[in-house]
């Protein structure tokens, strides 16, 4: 309890916070890209206390990558199929900064290359015309 402008007591309901996370994706295209892109290269690291994913380029500097890569990234990271390491000193543009490195289990390897070897979804276009019916 607080009280207001006049010392009258009043109840304060906690605020519910604001979400900012987007909604979980099933996409497994999108899934599959962004772990074909952690396990290539340099990979993703994460930056600060907002959780900012980056894209290594090279052995010193990141780039920023798009909200629907940065959603994938920390949807694998709260769901254990990829991890955060330790910190390396990067630069994106002019900006230096700490940046923690995101790892990729094996288990998460070994899955990515059975998706990997699966034959590619293709959409259907309503009827086909076989040869020689």
């Amino acid at each position: 309890m607080s009280t207001d402008l006049f010392g009258n007591e009043v109840e304060t309901a906690p605020a519910a916070p604001a979400s900012s996370e987007a909604p979980p994706t099933n996409n497994m295209r999108m899934i599959t890209e962004v772990l074909n892109r952690a396990v290539s290269d340099f990979g993703y690291v994460i930056a600060g206390p907002a959780r900012r994913v980056y894209r290594r380029v090279d052995k010193d500097h990141m780039k920023q990558v798009p909200a629907w890569e940065l959603n994938a990234v920390l949807q694998l990271i709260d769901g254990g199929q990829l991890s955060v390491g330790g910190t390396h000193l990067l630069r994106c543009g002019a900006v230096r900064r700490s940046a923690n490195s995101v790892l990729v289990s094996k288990s998460t390897r070994s899955m990515l290359s059975r998706w990997n070897a699966l034959k590619p979804f293709e959409k259907s276009s309503g009827s086909k015309s076989k040869k020689g019916a």
